[in-house]
C-alpha cells in the first residue's frame, strides 16, 4: 500500500527561553487500493517538522520529547477487528536530505492507518 502525508503545523510556542513546542496535525492516508488485515503490523511514518529551525552540525542535540495522539480514523471494512492508532513515536535531529551540514527536527513512529487517520503531534525542544 502507498501512503501519503499532509501536514498542518501551527506556529511554535516559546514557553521559556529554553523550551520551544512544535505542534500540528498530520493526516496519513492510503492512495490506491487498500488491503487491510486484522493482524497487520503498523506502518512506519516520519516527517521533518516544518516549523523547526535547523540545528548546526556542531551544536549538541537538545532534549526532545515527542508525543502523538489519534484524533480521527476512517475505516472501509464493515466487519473485522482493525486497530487504529500510533505507537513508537520519537523525535531526533537528522541531516538535511538535500545536503548541507545542518540537522533538522524529524518526528517518526508507526501507525495503524486503515483508510485514513489524523494525528495530533507535539515535539518539545529543551535546550541548555
Amino acid at each position: 500500500m502507498a501512503f501519503q502525508l499532509e501536514l498542518r503545523p501551527t506556529p511554535p510556542l516559546q514557553l521559556t527561553p529554553e523550551c520551544l513546542v512544535h505542534t500540528g496535525i498530520a493526516r496519513l492516508f492510503v492512495t490506491g487500493m487498500l488491503v487491510q488485515g486484522s493482524g497487520a503490523p503498523p506502518e512506519q511514518f516520519g516527517f521533518f517538522i516544518p516549523t523547526a529551525t535547523p540545528l548546526p552540525a556542531t551544536a549538541p542535540e537538545p532534549q526532545l520529547l515527542a508525543e502523538a495522539s489519534l484524533m480521527t480514523g476512517i475505516a472501509t471494512s464493515i466487519s473485522g477487528n482493525f486497530p487504529f492508532g500510533v505507537e513508537h513515536v520519537q523525535a531526533t535531529y537528522l541531516p538535511d536530505p538535500r545536503g548541507g551540514t545542518d540537522r533538522w527536527l524529524y518526528l517518526s513512529g508507526a501507525a495503524h492507518v486503515g483508510r485514513e487517520i489524523r494525528i495530533g503531534y507535539r515535539v518539545t525542544v529543551v535546550t541548555g
